[in-house]
């Protein structure tokens, strides 16, 4: 099949199906109404989007010159008067925006918690993300989609400006976490899956973070080791750790078993929250997903879907 050549590719994420799977943590409470941040789109929404509530659609945004697309899911509960979070949920190196969609399942959770779902479409031959910072081509070029996108979605859309969340896949976690790091105040929390990174320094922070990794993942280790057996990666806890520095935690982290092959690692007394989800023999997979076996094994005791909103529902970023 051909979504499953594209699936072989590395860092990728894909197919065309999810099912959760597994326990989910109780819902912390949500903010109050005080402490809502309504956007632009409040006052004047585009009626286009409100057209096609509980459904996916299409759409485009300029930026340096051109157009870049991008899926997005209105909930059929969404009200141009009433501000919603809005997830962004970035694609692997190879996938697509459809794929990620599906393969994440989070459309299903933005249909029944209410949020606005936002599936960005990469760039390139080999559709991905630049990460800023880092050397290469024009590596501020996916940044510069971000935020010509997030502006356009705050002008369009009726959005709680302090509950912004990035979500992403190897790759696309690559580039959710390069969001903490950069846009700090606009990103409330992030949840990357199969690819946790931090730059060691330049992150002013702090911002929740909680990631998602295999310790059998062959694409992006979960220990020290090479990405392409060519690009150094010190390994999920090692990033991760270098985010509880940044977010003031102190001390190791605390472990909880979650089921199984799924254990929790806490950070505490941090001013953001820190963990990392293991998934003991899990591969380059998205927890609760459905089976990749080329990307090996997929756990379903836990849904990533379902415990990374739950982490991110009562979090708001600390503004401009």
């Amino acid at each position: 099949m051909q979504m499953l050549r594209a699936l072989a590719l590395a860092l990728v994420l894909g197919l065309v199906a999810c099912r959760g799977g597994g326990p989910s943590l109780p819902s912390p409470p949500l903010p109050t109404l005080a402490a809502v941040r309504p956007s632009p789109g409040c006052s004047s929404p585009d009626a286009s989007f409100y057209s096609r509530v509980g459904t996916s659609q299409v759409r485009e945004v300029t930026v340096d010159g051109g157009a870049r697309s991008y899926r997005v899911y209105v909930p059929s509960s969404a009200s141009p008067q009433v501000p919603a979070p809005i997830v962004y949920n970035f694609h692997g190196l190879g996938s697509n925006a459809l794929e990620q969609e599906l393969y994440s399942g989070l459309v299903p959770l933005a249909e029944t918690e209410g949020f606005v779902l936002v599936s960005p479409e990469g760039a390139g031959l080999v559709k991905g993300w630049r990460l800023p910072g880092l050397p290469g081509e024009d590596p501020e070029r996916d940044l510069r989609f971000f935020d010509a996108l997030h502006a356009h979605l705050l002008q369009s859309l009726c959005l709680d400006e302090g509950r912004v969340y990035a979500a992403g896949m190897s790759n696309g976690a690559f580039f959710a976490s390069a969001l903490a790091c950069r846009r700090w105040r606009v990103v409330a929390a992030i949840a990357p899956v199969a690819g946790v990174f931090h730059p060691g320094e330049g992150c002013e922070g702090p911002v929740p973070v909680l990631a998602f990794h295999g310790t059998q993942d062959t694409i992006v280790p979960y220990g020290p080791g090479l990405i392409f057996n060519i690009i150094p990666y010190e390994g999920a806890e090692a990033y991760v750790e270098r985010w509880a520095h940044t977010n003031g935690c102190q001390g190791s982290p605390r472990q909880e078993r979650l089921g199984q092959e799924v254990v929790r690692l806490s950070y505490e007394g941090c001013k953001a929250a820190t963990g990392l989800i293991v998934v003991e023999g899990g591969g380059h997979t998205w927890p609760g997903a459905v089976d990749v076996p080329r990307l090996g094994h997929t756990t379903h005791e836990v849904s990533a879907a379902r415990l990374m909103w739950d982490f991110f529902a009562p979090r708001r970023s600390q503004g401009p």
